[in-house]
């Protein structure tokens, strides 16, 4: 596919991707005027969540900046994961699926330490120095790392690496998506606060009673894919927990827009922590 094609591509999709959004902002700001009165502030919301045993801790206020962000899906882990050593591997459908030879001791109350200090090699990892640990998307037996997308991390199975650990406290392999080419498609924006995001899912009957908010984290989700081209966009990303109960599930919103993102899953996992 030539240059001049691509840019043709681009061009129409953000001009639907532009119509798209501005329907949902529309849409929300009709919810918005139905449910909420001119004279309620933040702060009676809050306190509305809290009478509903919603527990929910200090929020901020501040409005961020991120950006829309395009990457690149490609076949390079299989070009490369020839130079992976004392591991067995597979690719299909842009992921790289490992299995190692002999299972790697981790410690047990901090695992993702011992795989830190493996990262910049090469023969262990693909582009390890690209990716984080996520202490709010792992658990006992899978730690997740998210690639680095200008400043903020992808939470998204495009581009994270999940390690999977046994009952014996070993590593014994991971998957890894990688996204190549990550660039802003726009001049960075405003996002909406923490603040406003947990409100608007408050208002949009997303958060339960008798809940807690586990943790909120403004990063990069998956939008849509163009051919091999991913867009992500910046997204609150909130974990809810039910009280009395070892799981959490994960609500996303639209950290331009204020939209509910809906998700083809549930969602739901063991809480790792109370």
């Amino acid at each position: 596919m030539n240059f001049k094609r691509v840019e043709i591509i681009f061009l129409f999709t953000f001009l639907a991707i532009d119509i798209f959004l501005f329907g949902m902002y529309q849409q929300n700001q009709n919810l918005q005027s139905e449910n909420v009165s001119q004279g309620d502030s933040n702060s009676t919301i809050i306190k509305e969540m809290k009478n509903d045993q919603i527990k929910v801790g200090k929020l901020s206020d501040e409005e961020q900046a991120a950006y829309y962000v395009s990457g690149t899906r490609t076949n390079t882990l299989q070009q490369k994961m020839g130079q992976l050593t004392n591991q067995s591997t597979s690719f299909n459908d842009y992921e790289l699926t490992s299995e190692f030879t002999q299972p790697i001791n981790v410690a047990q109350d901090a695992p993702q330490e011992t795989i830190n200090k493996m990262l910049t090699d090469s023969t262990f990892i693909l582009y390890g120095q690209q990716y984080q640990y996520s202490k709010e998307l792992s658990d006992a037996n899978t730690l997740v790392y998210t690639q680095k997308a200008l400043g903020r991390n992808i939470y998204s199975a495009v581009g994270q690496i999940r390690f999977e650990i046994n009952d014996q406290h070993q590593l014994i392999g991971y998957t890894q998506r990688y996204l190549e080419d990550i660039k802003s498609l726009r001049e960075k924006s405003e996002t909406i606060s923490e603040e406003r995001a947990l409100i608007w899912l408050y208002q949009y009957n997303e958060i339960p009673n008798n809940t807690r908010i586990k943790w909120s984290k403004l990063e990069y989700t998956k939008l849509v894919n163009i051919d091999d081209n991913c867009v992500l966009i910046p997204t609150w990303v909130v974990a809810i927990k039910y009280n009395n109960s070892p799981t959490i599930q994960i609500k996303r919103i639209n950290a331009f827009t204020g939209s509910i993102i809906k998700d083809s899953t549930s969602n739901i996992k063991a809480a790792t922590n109370s």
